[in-house]
């Protein structure tokens, strides 16, 4: 790259290429007129950088509409390379291949055990890899980075998953390195549910707003996440958000964490599903029991209900400690819509403190049973561009700009 001295006209153009492409890297895709707005650089200077960078295959330009008219809309080239997002679940492996302008490439799942070994689960996610590169036509060393989430409580500075996980199996493990070791790739691995906090907050929102959010992922276990101005919110020990182990009956049913009448004993879909099996006399699957949810049948709606009133609960005592801007509620129990989200709605209004629950917004899911891996996406794009300086991407353009 040719070096232009101080103070030079050379000099002011590389400063405004990299203010350009900084602000293109940070959001992944924006309007001309957007970056102008946020450069404070007249609409023609814009123009030109953009043509540049474009040239020099940094960025890629596209006919767009923005509120009904017509744009170009900018977004990292190809050479910014891709990344790998994973949700591992006791049930489920999805995964995908994104571009750092929020692109979903590829994607696929398998269906877990819940009693599958750490080496089978490694080798699943190592099968389903390649599947994808192939089916993207994607060589080796154009994904850069990858992010999982797992179940569970995650020391995030070592990367070890400890006691109290939905995989049992894995207990103990360094999961990045694991990880690492298996996918090749330099790895970054948090809780589920803070990626799915991350997924609704962060996908395709390339203007995050500040405020605080909480997401619940009600599922087989019951995990929060946190979103607090507008940042994840992970706590001193990393593993902030463990929700569902808020006391709900102290004298209820003993958890798996060694406690009793925690949300999840309360809330959970097995516990659920175990006593409608037994009102019904069979067994029942998720599925089963939205379906029934969603005819109206008495014992099935009661029971949605009565998993609305526990959620509303605690989402009330989260109210009255963070006052949150929204509050997101994920899992498959979120297919019964209204009759879960009316209820723990009331359950707010009746428990929380009048000012918190007239600011909240009680929402379900954007992205449904895809915000884990949406998270683990934005995990991985944001410490690739944290570990890949801005310096490095222009100097590997040469003298092109």
């Amino acid at each position: 790259m040719v070096t232009a001295g101080p103070g030079s006209q050379g000099a002011l153009r590389q400063a405004n290429l990299r203010r350009v492409l900084e602000e293109v890297r940070t959001a992944g895709s924006l309007t001309q007129a957007e970056i102008a707005r946020r450069t404070g650089l007249s609409a023609a200077s814009v123009t030109n950088l953009v043509r540049k960078l474009s040239q020099a295959g940094a960025v890629q330009v596209e006919d767009s509409t923005d509120a009904g008219r017509r744009c170009r809309r900018v977004k990292l080239g190809q050479t910014a390379g891709y990344v790998l997002g994973i949700d591992l679940g006791r049930s489920h492996l999805l995964m995908c291949i994104a571009d750092l302008s929020w692109n979903i490439v590829v994607e696929g799942q398998r269906t877990m055990r819940p009693e599958t070994e750490a080496k089978a689960g490694l080798a699943l996610c190592q099968e389903l890899q390649a599947e994808l590169m192939q089916k993207a036509g994607l060589s080796a060393g154009r994904v850069l980075y990858g992010g999982v989430g797992v179940p569970g409580p995650l020391e995030v500075a070592t990367g070890h998953i400890g006691a109290g996980t939905l995989l049992p199996q894995w207990t103990g493990m360094n999961l990045k390195t694991a990880f690492e070791q298996a996918l090749d790739l330099p790895m970054v691995v948090d809780n589920d549910a803070n990626l799915g906090a991350l997924g609704e907050f962060s996908w395709q929102r390339p203007n995050r707003p500040d405020g605080t959010m909480i997401y619940l992922r009600l599922a087989t276990g019951i995990g929060g996440g946190m979103m607090v101005d507008g940042r994840l919110h992970r706590g001193a020990a990393g593993t902030a958000g463990e929700i569902g182990h808020m006391t709900i009956d102290a004298d209820g049913r003993l958890c798996r964490c060694g406690n009793r009448g925690c949300l999840e004993t309360k809330a959970s879909t097995p516990v659920m599903l175990e006593v409608l099996a037994s009102a019904l006399d069979r067994p029942v699957d998720i599925d089963t029991w939205m379906g029934l949810v969603n005819q109206g049948h008495t014992a099935s709606v009661r029971l949605i209900e009565e998993v609305g009133r526990c959620v509303g609960t605690a989402v009330s005592n989260l109210c009255n400690l963070l006052s949150p801007d929204h509050v997101v509620l994920g899992g498959p129990v979120t297919q019964a819509g209204d009759r879960l989200l009316n209820q723990v709605r009331d359950e707010v209004q009746r428990r929380a403190v009048p000012a918190t629950w007239r600011a909240v917004k009680i929402e379900a899911s954007h992205h449904g049973s895809r915000s884990e891996m949406y998270g683990a996406v934005v995990l991985a794009r944001e410490a690739l561009l944290a570990a890949t300086p801005l310096a490095s991407l222009l100097e590997s353009l040469g003298t092109s700009i």
